[in-house]
């Protein structure tokens, strides 16, 4: 009775990986192979009960518990990676939290335990590849396995909404992504804490079997779902790296040109590309190239540009009726009078005091 619904997830989450991979090109590849990865290192806990159901082996829960971390740290970059339009890089730090698994792993098997709570006596149950017996005598081995959920699971939301929030990736996009999480990753995430509190459960001997049995059937159908709805993949396959050439260039310049207009952010004197990128959610590399491409100005100059066309604004509304050259200076975001004046006899040819005569 137990071997059908493990086999399912498997052949499921197998016809899952095979059609990402299918999909897979040269446009899509700086994102889609981390969600492939993510999909097979959820095949380990699967693959760990099934192994046990056939040849009365298993893997250790270390084992498990590492494949379940690594594929929350793959659907993290996965994500970071549109957000970014680019190739998320792997780095050490994200395998911090396994070694300290690892390590408490290892002081767990010599009986150091920090947070003993496990009974002598628990109700033997697997869950989702987890084996409730695995953890005696691993007391903190479980309390890392909630603390790493918890932490990984708040960075991916945090990145699904900031891509949510970016003005650069587009509303097919973001809505492809909603999607995703609508059918898979937020149902998948229940399962996976629900997994976690039913095996605390088992470990005071406390029986659920209503709350074990609807996290299987979450597990299934949540993974059901994008076979049966291949809209779901096939449209996150069609997300492609944003095209940098002029036209992609100029539509992103198109996009700050029409912020900067309406915000007026560059009257701060401490506005920089990097302030840019913040507020439109616009890569700072994209934010300096489209610049470059379209006005043929660096991004300080471009900003100082902005800067002095507010200038003119207030001297044609006669600001400097009533105020100096220094305070019209301040007041369209420049530090000193000096650059001012430098800056704006570089890009009208004429001085602002000439300027102001002119008008006259």
């Amino acid at each position: 009775m137990e071997i059908y619904p493990v086999y399912l997830l498997l052949i499921i989450t197998f016809i899952v990986i095979l059609r990402l991979y299918r999909n897979l090109n040269v446009e899509n590849e700086y994102q889609l192979k981390y969600l492939i990865y993510h999909y097979t290192f959820q095949l380990l806990t699967m693959t760990n009960l099934s192994i046990h159901l056939t040849f009365n082996k298993q893997l250790p829960i270390i084992a498990v518990a590492s494949g379940r971390f690594i594929s929350l740290v793959f659907f993290y970059l996965f994500l970071k990676s549109i957000f970014e339009n680019k190739r998320a890089r792997l780095k050490f730090i994200y395998f911090m939290p396994l070694l300290i698994i690892i390590l408490v792993d290892f002081l767990n098997k010599s009986g150091k335990i920090l947070f003993s709570f496990i009974n002598e006596q628990i109700i033997k149950e697997n869950l989702l590849g987890f084996y409730s017996y695995d953890f005696i005598g691993k007391d903190d081995v479980y309390w890392l396995c909630i603390i790493n959920a918890v932490f990984f699971n708040l960075l991916i939301f945090n990145k699904f909404f900031q891509i949510l929030r970016s003005k650069i990736i587009t509303e097919k996009i973001q809505k492809n992504i909603i999607t995703l999480f609508k059918f898979y990753y937020i149902p998948i995430t229940i399962a996976s804490f629900s997994t976690l509190i039913c095996l605390g459960l088992f470990l005071i001997n406390i029986e659920s079997s209503i709350m074990t049995i609807l996290t299987k059937l979450i597990g299934i159908f949540t993974l059901l779902t994008l076979v049966i709805i291949p809209e779901i993949l096939s449209k996150i396959s069609r997300i492609k790296n944003l095209d940098e050439s002029n036209e992609g260039l100029k539509k992103i310049f198109e996009q700050i040109e029409s912020f900067i207009t309406e915000n007026h952010s560059y009257i701060n004197s401490n506005y920089t590309s990097a302030s840019i990128s913040v507020e439109t959610g616009i890569r700072n590399e994209l934010v300096r190239n489209s610049i470059k491409a379209s006005s043929n100005m660096s991004v300080p100059m471009f900003i100082n540009s902005h800067r002095i066309e507010y200038a003119i604004k207030l001297i044609n509304d006669g600001y400097l009726q009533n105020y100096s050259i220094e305070a019209l200076a301040e007041k369209s975001g420049f530090s000193s009078q000096e650059n001012f004046n430098r800056v704006f006899k570089l890009l009208k040819k004429v001085t602002p005091s000439e300027f102001r005569n002119s008008q006259d």
